[in-house]
């Protein structure tokens, strides 16, 4: 689960660096899949991990094979 500083940002576990989630600023209710139904699979993962980039993702995990 994503780790969020007192300013609402989002805190990458791995970097350290506080940001806004490029799906962050929603401007509806409606589900993230039929807001942003191109979004990225980056973009969903900082929701849900807080991870930043796939350059944070490939330090902390490893890179896909």
């Amino acid at each position: 689960m994503a780790n969020i500083d007192k300013d609402g940002l989002t805190v990458c576990p791995h970097c350290q660096k506080h940001y806004i989630p490029k799906l962050g600023q929603r401007r509806t209710n409606r589900l993230i899949q039929e807001e942003f139904p191109n979004a990225t699979a980056e973009e969903r993962e900082q929701l849900v991990s807080g991870i930043c980039s796939d350059k944070c993702w490939d330090e902390m995990f490893g890179e896909e094979e």
